[in-house]
């Protein structure tokens, strides 16, 4: 077994796949496009949860990772985008709205997809109260 299938076995609970089966799960749908503030508050959840990876001083594989301010938003795509100390704006998490498909973090494996996974499942239960 090599590290990237252990890294797959041990996230399994919070992949990709199973953030889009939730998203569907719960009643949301990407036949329109949520207000730009709604993707705000995904930005500021994700952010939380980087705090809290951080803030492990056993974890160094990215230091200053932190989301970027800026959120493209246009009528067929949002992008929330992430920086880190060797990187700038790379994908934290995309709807396609035109494909309707959310894709989440490409860059990223293991530990490092998790806040973005969290904060996404967090954003879903928030939109879902939002709605009501």
């Amino acid at each position: 077994m090599n590290k990237e299938q252990i890294f797959e076995i041990a996230h399994k609970q919070e992949s990709s796949d199973l953030c889009r089966e939730y998203f569907k799960e719960i009643g949301l749908n990407l036949e329109k496009q949520f207000p730009k503030s709604y993707y705000e508050k995904l930005s500021e959840l994700i952010q939380e949860e980087i705090y809290f990876l951080l803030a492990d001083e056993t974890y160094q594989m990215i230091k200053r990772l932190r989301m970027n301010n800026k959120i493209i938003y246009n009528k067929d795509c949002v992008e929330l985008l992430t920086d880190g100390s060797y990187f700038d704006k790379r994908e934290a998490i995309t709807f396609d709205l035109y494909n309707k498909f959310i894709g989440f973090c490409g860059w990223a494996s293991g530990c490092n997809r998790i806040p973005y996974i969290k904060g996404f499942i967090k954003w879903c239960d928030w939109v879902k109260e939002q709605l009501k």
